[in-house]
This record gives C-alpha cells, structure tokens and sequence, in this order.
C-alpha cells in the first residue's frame, strides 16, 4: 500500500485515477484507504507520514466530497468508539497557555479601556503629587 499526501491524492483524483474509496475505521478514528490505477493507497499526514485520521467521518467524507469523490465504502470493522477518549488526550501545557493568553486579553481590554477615558475630551487631569497628598491627608485623619 502506498503513502499518499493531501496534495498527491488531490492529483489523484484529478487525473482519474481513483478506482474506489474506503474509509476504513482504526479504534475511534476513520483513515480514508482507496483503490487507484496503481493499487492500493492511504491519505497520510504530510510531515509524519502516518494515516490521516479523522475521528468525525462526516469531515473524511467532506473532504472527499470537495475533491469531487461521491461515493466511498465506510468499513467499521475495527471501529473501537470507546477509544474516543485516546485521540486528542489532555494537554495541561495547553491550557496553561490558553488561560494565560484569556487572562493577557483581558487585561489589554481594561488598560485599552482605561487610556480611552484618560484621553475623552471631558477628562479631568491631576498632577501625581496632588492626588498623593490627598491620598495621604484621607489616611491620616
């Protein structure tokens, strides 16, 4: 079986050399498998070299769909769904990140929000050492 990328079964398809498609389920996922003039090949990741999985087959069979493939076989003899839970396992990094770019974006809408009213035409402006005298007159007292 050989190793097709995106682009290589795209060239595929265009040139007629697409005899049938599969999508054949592996655990919880679906890889697409076809029959060309020149044998059997599998859609694999461009940079890993490993089958596409897709664990949604509607979006295997839109992707075939938008490449002009109407009709594809669905094998689910190996299909596994109680294996969902394997394809995209937790990734605490990530949300780490993800919590600290919410929290950056947050505090960039407060100080954008902030330097809008210091700049309205209405703004009131006080010098620095008056507002800490007054800061420290209100404590003492």
């Amino acid at each position: 079986m050989q190793n097709m990328t995106l682009e290589q079964f795209r060239a595929t398809v265009e040139s007629g050399g697409i005899l049938s498609v599969v999508l054949k389920a592996q655990g919880a996922a679906f890889a697409i498998q076809a029959e060309t003039q020149r044998g059997d090949a599998v859609l694999v990741d461009t940079r890993r070299k490993l089958p596409r999985l897709f664990g949604d087959p509607r979006k295997a069979l839109a992707l075939l769909s938008e490449m002009g493939i109407k009709k594809a076989a669905v094998d689910t003899e190996a299909w596994r769904p109680e294996q969902a839970d394997s394809l995209h396992p937790p990734r605490p990094d990530k949300s780490v990140k993800l919590k600290a770019a919410h929290e950056a974006a947050e505090l960039k809408r407060v100080l954008d929000e902030r330097i809008a009213m210091a700049d309205a035409q209405g703004a009131i402006w006080h010098e620095a050492e008056d507002v800490f005298d007054e800061l420290v007159a209100a404590h003492a007292g």
